[in-house]
C-alpha cells in the first residue's frame, strides 16, 4: 500500500482521529504529507520552543560562545552574518556540545529545529531550554515513517546498519557485540514531514550529521518543495565513493560544493543553493 497525500491522496484514507496511529503509518508507509504524518509528529514528539521570558539557556559552558567546529562560522559567512534566521540541526546530541547552531540562537536570533534521537541526549537537550522545536526521533532513510534499531553510543549513536559505507555496515553486528552497545528501537520521520509540522519549509541552515545515513536521508528530501539556503553533510567515511554520491546527489538539486571543514576522524561537506550566487 503505497498511500499519498495531493495529487495522489487515495481518498479512502481516514483522516487524523482514532484510526491515525503510528503503527498505522509506519505499516501503510503513508507519505511525507500525510496529514496523519503531521498530526502524529505534533501530537506525540513535537517539543515546543522554551519561551519563558528572561530566563537564559541552561548551559554547562556559557562562556563558549560558538561550541561548534567552524560550520557555523562557513555557513554564516555565505548568509553575510544573517539575523533572525531559521536552521534544522540533525544529530543536535545536548544542544550544546560541538552544537553547529548554539551560536545563531544565542547571538543572532536564530530559531530552528533540533532532532536527536538518543533519549538521553534528548533529555540533557530539554534541559538547555533552547529557544528552538526540539524532536526525540531521526531522520528516515525511506520516503515515509518507519521504526529503526539504533546505535545508543553517546554522541557517536547512529541507525543500525544503515552506514552509506557498505564495509562499515557488515562490520555492524560484530561490532555491537564486541562493544557493547546498546541497541533501541526509534521513530523516524522524513524531513519535509517534520517541517510541514512546525510550519516551515525556509531553512537558512541545514547540519546533517547521523554517523552513516547522509546520502540516504537526502536522497528522500523533496528538494523541489524546500527552500534551504546551506548545508553542511558530516562525512565520517573518507571513502570518495560515498563524498561523490553525496555531491552529485546536492548538485543536481541544486547546490554547489563550497568546500571542506576538516576534523578529527571525518569532514563537513559544504553545499551552498546555487540560488544565492
Amino acid at each position: 500500500m503505497n498511500e499519498k497525500y495531493g495529487k495522489e491522496w487515495v481518498t479512502s484514507v481516514p483522516p487524523p482521529g482514532p484510526e491515525c496511529t503510528i503503527d498505522y503509518a509506519n505499516a501503510n508507509r503513508l507519505q511525507q504529507d500525510h496529514p496523519c504524518v503531521i498530526e502524529l509528529i505534533r501530537s506525540q514528539y513535537l517539543h515546543r520552543p522554551s519561551l519563558i521570558p528572561n530566563v537564559p539557556l541552561n548551559l554547562s559552558h556559557p562562556e563558549v560562545a560558538d561550541p561548534s567546529a567552524a560550520q557555523s562560522k562557513v555557513a554564516l559567512t555565505h548568509l553575510h552574518n544573517q539575523t533572525g534566521g531559521f536552521f534544522v540541526e540533525c544529530g543536535a546530541f545536548d544542544g550544546e556540545h560541538g552544537s553547529n547552531t548554539l551560536y545563531m540562537e544565542r547571538h543572532l536570533q536564530w530559531k530552528g529545529i533540533l532532532i536527536e534521537p538518543d533519549r538521553k541526549s534528548f533529555d540533557k537537550l530539554l534541559a538547555k531550554r533552547r529557544h528552538s522545536w526540539a524532536l526525540p526521533v531521526c531522520l528516515a532513510t525511506e520516503p515515509h515513517p518507519t521504526q529503526v534499531s539504533f546505535e545508543s553510543n553517546y554522541e557517536a549513536g547512529k541507525i543500525f546498519g544503515h552506514e552509506d559505507d557498505q564495509n562499515q555496515a557488515n562490520n555492524s553486528a560484530e561490532r555491537i557485540i564486541k562493544e557493547g552497545i546498546r541497541l533501541i528501537v526509534v521513530q523516524c520521520f522524513p524531513l519535509y514531514s517534520i517541517l510541514l509540522a512546525v510550519g516551515r519549509t525556509r531553512v537558512d541552515y541545514f547540519s546533517l550529521d547521523v554517523e552513516g545515513a547522509e546520502s540516504r536521508i537526502l536522497s528522500h528530501v523533496p528538494w523541489h518543495l524546500v527552500d534551504v539556503k546551506t548545508l553542511t553533510v558530516e562525512i565520517t567515511s573518507r571513502k570518495e565513493q560515498v563524498v561523490n554520491q553525496v555531491t552529485s546527489h546536492m548538485r543536481s538539486n541544486g547546490f554547489n560544493s563550497a568546500g571542506l571543514i576538516m576534523g578529527q576522524g571525518y569532514y563537513d561537506l559544504v553545499f551552498v543553493n546555487k540560488r544565492m550566487s
